[in-house]
């Protein structure tokens, strides 16, 4: 089953996407408004406080930092994780800041694209693990969309290049 496309910039406006394209990352912001994941989870624990959010061009907060975190534990413990922390930050990211998603972007810059598959059988993408746990996978679809992941497009740019996965809106 192939995933619908976004073959505009939508997704540089508004929903969640999965970028791991750095011409198009590039393209959109110069590397110091990316945010750290850290800076994306305290800004998320402290409201999305406007005079401190960095958003690109007043419409997008770029996050980098996702997949390292993903490597930092055990992939049982990083599934449950990944829905306590990373999805509901997403939901208050739209509520609080995107206006119900439709205002502003949420963009995570995945440096590894190659970690992560589509499967069809259990409709999620699979993100691959690393290390001592190379042979696990864990479903971050799943995870960071908890149910709403048939709803991901594939961005593809004017040449049918892959630049990422989009979502847009969380219900």
């Amino acid at each position: 089953m192939q995933s619908p496309l976004v073959n505009d910039d939508l997704w540089t406006r508004r929903g969640i996407t999965l970028l791991w394209d750095a011409d198009e990352l590039s393209n959109l912001c110069p590397a110091n408004q990316v945010i750290s994941l850290r800076q994306y989870l305290c800004l998320s624990e402290a409201g999305w406080p406007e005079d401190k959010l960095p958003l690109v061009n007043d419409v997008a907060l770029v996050v980098a930092g996702l997949e390292s975190c993903i490597d930092a534990l055990p992939p049982e413990d990083m599934t449950d994780w990944l829905k306590e922390h990373i999805y509901t930050s997403i939901v208050s990211f739209q509520r609080e800041v995107a206006d119900g998603g439709n205002q502003a972007a949420l963009i995570f810059w995945i440096v590894e694209p190659a970690r992560l598959k589509q499967s069809v059988s259990d409709d999620a993408w699979l993100w691959q693990c690393s290390g001592e746990h190379r042979n696990k996978q864990i479903p971050l679809s799943h995870c960071l969309f908890n149910g709403a992941q048939h709803d991901l497009k594939e961005v593809q740019d004017s040449k049918g290049r892959r630049l990422g996965l989009y979502h847009p809106r969380i219900s």
